[in-house]
């Protein structure tokens, strides 16, 4: 046998040479690419919920089982194997959830769960999160080495962009993943494709340009609108404060924002707290997430388990509004339509209210002696302290290192006065802006330690962060202040007056408000805000009690009983800001009442030497020139200008251009010879697409009068006269030059659209 007819059985066979053949192909990279992009989503969720270790392990062992049974088995046993693994993770992932949310399991809720998934329910929302990404990420990776040991590298690619692009309709791949698998699957593709050496030479400019068309497509186009995926560079204004906090399942930590001074509520109720719209327990490193899922609310739910007052709130919608805002804990609904409950007890609304419809909501109000909550017990529910001490794996060190010295300074020992120590920390080290930059990374790290300023959302997290690395069970909340009061029991409530703080949980007595976020400055920034919005004659910014020649019914107002409750918190120190914190859950008297609605959000930036003005206000920069866009906008638009570049040089477009636009350019060359040369060269590209071409051997002269008798201009005649004299004679004159040119110039503008018709 020869050497060549072995060679070829061993590959034909998938011999040593055909794995050698395998390895080598290029289209590997591309497939890693893949696999490595969905496996980092999956990574980032373990990020946050825990497990990243052993995901990592039982994804590695299963890749490379799936390259080792390569050989050794048949592509229907691969499938089979992989359908069993998959059948055992979901098992496993059923088995491991606790058996009271077991029962709610049916054949309709699982097929809701997955429609869900495939539209926008993220993967962090699952319970028991990590066990679930170790049951399902196995099965792919599995398979792409499968595939990838048989050298089908376009197959195994394609289970990795299937399993990429599942996370995507889930929300949980962002676009920097997106972009990436589209790219790799591009390169096993189009690498596969192009086998042979003289085929990559001869396609590689394609093949370029049709993987940045991909890039750019599946950076700019959202295809499923619940997905995560959202076009780079596209500057769509600057959020407001209160559509931030919308009450969504995920709440994203942003920049800058800005206020709404609209009017959203008319709330009655007897105590003045801030208004509940949803809590977070879930926090991933750049915002928050809910998990759990919602059920329909029937009957009465239970209150906190210590002494509580029970009142009787109206809300009164003035817009379309899609939340349900009451003091904490909710126990009843009574008017409006369906609503329903999640796993915090917080109410959501099935339908939104209409302007003007009213609904009555029943609470149970924490009432505790601030002394019982200091002395309170730490033996916290298991459920409790699991979830709410949630911490990404990545959070910095120096977050809990940092939290400890600030404890050990306050000589702070209870939760009730470490969670106090840490408001008063945040309240007095960092002031109070709108006008912010996002920061990479971390968000809670970010702001304690490269951070000098933020607004309500900043100062929450960070502080849930901190508690949650001494072990206190915290949570984010979100909502309203109380507004403005108006009347007896009565509040106007604006947009302006969204807000962020969290909650400990105090054993016996269940959750405890504090507000890390400076009061003072915001309050003073939020009326300039209110009072800028009435003079610009803004709409729907006051309701008839609100408007500024009415009389309020009672006294004092926000801001006197707020300076004098600061005063006194002043006075008492740290003790005193705990105390007043601790209203939101109980009754401690209107002076402590009312320093919760100075701390209340939907503000203008402000500076330390006072309010900020409208520009300020609004979220502008300030700067004459506006800001400069971040790297990520100025890739995007970088790799677009270069993909139409290319685009244009690849179809002739651009040589096409030049036939249009070179007559029309003034490039005249000081050279009367050179300059009439290239008048004549002009004239020939323009004579060419509606008569002919200049034939080989035909003279200019010769061209020039067959094109006459087929109906050319007679300033054709021109241009050949000055051409000849250059050519032949050497002695054109530069005034013959200039008429050649300009009649070259006359010809070419005729032939342009709409310009033709003015010029002929």
């Amino acid at each position: 046998m020869s050497r060549g007819a072995s060679v070829r059985e061993r590959l034909a066979s998938g011999g040593p040479a055909g794995d050698e053949r395998r390895l080598a192909d290029p289209a590997v990279i591309g497939v890693a690419v893949v696999a490595a992009a969905y496996l980092a989503v999956f990574f980032e969720v373990t990020n946050v919920v825990g497990g990243t270790g052993r995901t990592a392990a039982v994804v590695a062992v299963a890749g490379l089982g799936g390259v080792a049974l390569a050989r050794a088995v048949g592509e229907r046993t691969a499938l089979w194997l992989a359908g069993v693994l998959f059948a055992a993770g979901l098992a496993g992932y059923f088995l491991a959830i606790p058996a009271s949310q077991r029962a709610l399991f049916t054949v309709r809720s699982v097929a809701l769960d997955l429609l869900a998934l495939s539209t926008g329910l993220s993967v962090l929302r699952l319970a028991l999160a990590d066990v679930w990404v170790l049951a399902v990420a196995p099965v792919p990776t599995f398979l792409v080495g499968y595939f990838a040991g048989r050298g089908r590298h376009v197959a195994a690619a394609s289970v990795g962009g299937g399993t990429l692009g599942f996370l995507v309709l889930t929300g949980d791949a962002e676009t920097g993943a997106a972009v990436a698998g589209v790219v790799g699957l591009a390169l096993a593709v189009g690498l596969s494709t192009l086998s042979t050496p003289g085929r990559r030479r001869g396609h590689a400019g394609t093949f370029a340009l049709v993987v940045a068309a991909m890039v750019v497509a599946s950076a700019t186009i959202t295809v499923i609108p619940a997905g995560a995926a959202a076009p780079l560079g596209l500057d769509r204004g600057t959020t407001t404060l209160e559509s931030s906090l919308s009450g969504e399942d995920e709440l994203d930590v942003i920049g800058t924002t800005r206020l709404s001074p609209e009017v959203r509520y008319t709330i009655e109720s007897p105590v003045e707290r801030n208004w509940h719209t949803g809590a977070y327990d879930t926090y991933t490193g750049d915002g928050w997430v809910r998990t759990g899922e919602r059920s329909a609310l029937n009957g009465t739910l239970a209150g906190p388990p210590g002494e509580a007052e029970t009142v009787d709130v109206t809300v009164t919608a003035e817009t379309v509004s899609g939340a349900l805002p009451a003091p904490w804990k909710p126990v009843s609904v009574s008017g409006g339509g369906a609503v329903e409950v999640d796993e915090r007890g917080g109410l959501r609304l099935a339908a939104p209210l209409e302007p003007g419809e009213d609904v009555t909501v029943t609470s149970r109000v924490l009432d505790a002696d601030p002394a019982t909550l200091r002395n309170a017990s730490t033996d916290y529910p298991e459920a409790i302290e699991e979830r709410y001490t949630q911490l990404p794996e990545s959070t910095p060190d120096r977050v809990g290192e940092r939290t400890e010295e600030i404890l050990a300074a306050a000589d702070a020992e209870s939760p009730y006065e470490r969670a106090a120590a840490v408001e008063a920390y945040l309240r007095s080290e960092y002031d109070y802006s709108l006008t912010v930059e996002r920061p990479e990374g971390d968000v809670a790290d970010a702001f304690l330690f490269e951070m000098d300023a933020g607004y309500c959302v900043y100062f929450a997290t960070t502080m849930a962060a901190m508690l949650r690395t001494q072990g206190i069970p915290t949570r984010m909340e979100t909502g309203y202040t109380p507004g403005e009061r108006v009347g007896d029991d009565e509040y106007v409530v604006r947009g302006q007056n969204a807000h962020a703080w969290v909650s400990i949980y105090v054993p016996d007595h269940g959750w405890v408000t504090f507000d890390p976020t400076p009061s003072e400055p915001r309050d003073a920034a939020r009326d300039t805000r209110l009072a800028e919005a009435r003079a610009d004659g803004a709409e729907n910014v006051d309701t008839e009690a609100s408007a500024p020649d009415a009389t309020p019914e009672t006294e004092p107002n926000e801001t006197d009983a707020e300076a004098t409750d600061d005063a006194g918190a002043s006075a008492n120190g740290t003790n005193g800001s705990a105390t007043a914190n601790a209203s939101d859950g109980g009754s401690l008297g209107p002076g402590a009442i009312a320093r919760l609605d100075g701390t209340q959000t939907g503000t203008a930036p402000q500076t330390a030497t006072g309010p900020a003005t409208g520009a300020e206000a609004s979220g502008s920069d300030g700067g004459p020139l506006g800001s400069l866009p971040d790297p990520e906008t100025a890739l995007y638009w970088l790799l677009v200008a270069g993909l139409g570049v290319a685009g244009v040089r690849r179809t002739g477009l651009a040589s096409r251009a030049g036939l249009r636009i070179g007559p029309l350019l003034p490039r005249r060359r000081g050279d009367p010879t050179a300059d009439a040369e290239r008048a004549f060269a002009d004239l020939e590209r323009l004579l060419a697409e509606p008569y002919r071409e200049r034939r080989p051997g035909e003279t200019p002269r010769r061209y020039v009068e067959t094109m006459r008798a087929l109906g050319a201009d007679e300033r054709v005649e021109t241009v050949a006269t000055a051409y000849e004299r250059a050519a032949y004679a050497g002695s054109v004159t530069r005034s013959e030059a200039d008429a050649a040119r300009r009649a070259v110039r006359g010809l070419a503008l005729e032939r342009l659209p709409l310009i033709g018709r003015f010029v002929r």
